[in-house]
């Protein structure tokens, strides 16, 4: 088994590093695309969650957060973003939402909120 396997990378060795390689470009470049696409769909989640739970319900908040996007997202996307990529994105998202309510906003100025539910 292991000698047939050996000979085909042998005789086909290119030709796997060529497509390993071209997945991984693509993958990188549909990564690339879609990072500003996640991160408004994170912000929107977050607003969503802290409509719906308020203030001092951090934990609760970031579970829906999660919940809703990885339930909800592409199988082929959600592949694409680490555990710690989408803890940052979310923490970006909390950042940002803070920014706005410090500077006078209230949450009904996120007109885009439910930017989310047209993914399919």
């Amino acid at each position: 088994m292991n000698s047939i396997i050996f000979e085909l990378f042998k005789q086909y060795g290119i030709d796997i590093l060529v497509v390993v390689a071209f997945v991984a470009v693509l993958g990188y470049l549909v990564k690339i695309g879609k990072t500003d696409t996640v991160k408004k769909i994170i912000l929107s989640l977050v607003v969503q969650a802290e409509k719906a739970l308020g203030s001092g319900t951090g934990e609760l908040k970031y579970a829906f957060v999660v919940d809703a996007l990885y339930s909800k997202l592409p199988a082929i996307i959600r592949l694409l973003y680490s555990k710690k990529e989408i803890n940052q994105f979310i923490e970006d998202a909390v950042q940002e939402l803070k920014k706005t309510l410090d500077s006078g906003n209230t949450l009904s100025s996120y007109e885009n909120e439910h930017l989310f539910d047209n993914i399919h």
